[in-house]
């Protein structure tokens, strides 16, 4: 890229022809690629859980005959269904779509190259293998889980979260029809949520600070993001594990097949064998020592794989 830098002309060097148009929105207003992620990350988060709230509110005074309705936690437990419609919906519109019109700012030229939305032939083999590691990393998940556990929290906030588990261990383990339960925990967030993570917001990273910065802040941010403080940790951890996988693939779609693998199993796991979910999610102990280095050399061996899969030759 060159300036026009002729001293004899006293107007300001500028960017003209297709120099300009090799610029994204930010670089040409001089807009920090993580600062308009970062921002758009709190407006996304605060929109998202505005008109989550707004969607079960609104429903609750249309089927109330008093003028305000009376909210008590039977209220909110008999229609749990409406709740994560309502959750479900704010996701398509905040974390899904709206991200993906906010990512044109940053994207140089097309929004799908800049989110990686692309494949190769190598893509399939690497969405195999996520798959794989998704279910192998779970007894380290669970191991991380009790950690994370272990570190003190205020008893209001204990209250809170518990308050929250409750919820969506009735919703996971109720008479509901299981692809119900599926959309709403396993298919909606595994798309809407990697298209805010590992598409736009470790993309812009990755162009302010480097991938590795990229991987370690986005993946923290996506623990923080589920408001439980007991499980940052682990979640932490999925999130850097798909964001690795993501760059190394240069492909958003074996993050989206992962997610739904991790969220999605729960779901089925919690269909068939409920106590053990109920187990694994409340983190009360750990799991046996064998389960865990099981576990850690099998998560090992596939990031092998897939690092070796990926790799330019």
């Amino acid at each position: 890229m060159t300036l026009d830098l002729d001293t004899t002309n006293k107007e300001p060097a500028v960017l003209t022809g297709r120099y300009l148009h090799e610029l994204s929105w930010a670089e040409r207003n001089g807009f920090p690629y993580w600062l308009l992620a970062l921002t758009w990350l709190v407006l996304s988060f605060v929109l998202f859980q505005l008109a989550g709230t707004a969607i079960v509110v609104g429903y609750f005074f249309w089927i109330s005959d008093d003028a305000i309705p009376a909210f008590d936690a039977s209220l909110f437990s008999d229609h749990l269904n409406i709740i994560f419609l309502g959750n479900s919906i704010s996701q398509i519109l905040f974390l899904g779509l709206l991200t993906w019109l906010i990512a044109g700012l940053s994207a140089t030229g097309s929004r799908m190259r800049f989110m990686r939305f692309r494949t190769d032939s190598r893509t399939g083999v690497v969405i195999g293998l996520t798959f794989g590691l998704m279910l192998v990393v779970q007894p380290l998940v669970w191991g991380l889980s009790w950690l994370n556990a272990q570190l003190p929290f205020p008893d209001s906030y204990m209250a809170f979260e518990e308050t929250q588990m409750d919820m969506i261990k009735y919703f996971l383990t109720a008479d509901h029809v299981v692809l119900i339960t599926l959309i709403h925990v396993g298919l909606v967030p595994s798309i809407c949520e990697e298209v805010l993570y590992r598409g736009y917001i470790l993309r812009s990273l990755e162009k302010s600070w480097g991938i590795w910065a990229a991987i370690l802040v986005s993946g923290i941010l996506f623990g923080l993001y589920h408001i439980r403080l007991t499980q940052v940790i682990p979640l932490a951890l999925i999130g850097m594990l798909l964001a690795w996988i993501v760059w190394r693939s240069d492909s958003i779609f074996p993050a989206m097949a992962g997610h739904f693998v991790n969220n999605g199993g729960s779901v089925l796991i919690a269909s068939l064998y409920p106590h053990y979910v109920l187990e694994q999610m409340s983190a009360l102990e750990l799991p046996p020592l064998w389960l865990l280095l099981l576990s850690l050399a099998g998560t090992i061996m596939l990031l092998r794989y897939i690092y070796i899969t990926t790799r330019q030759e």
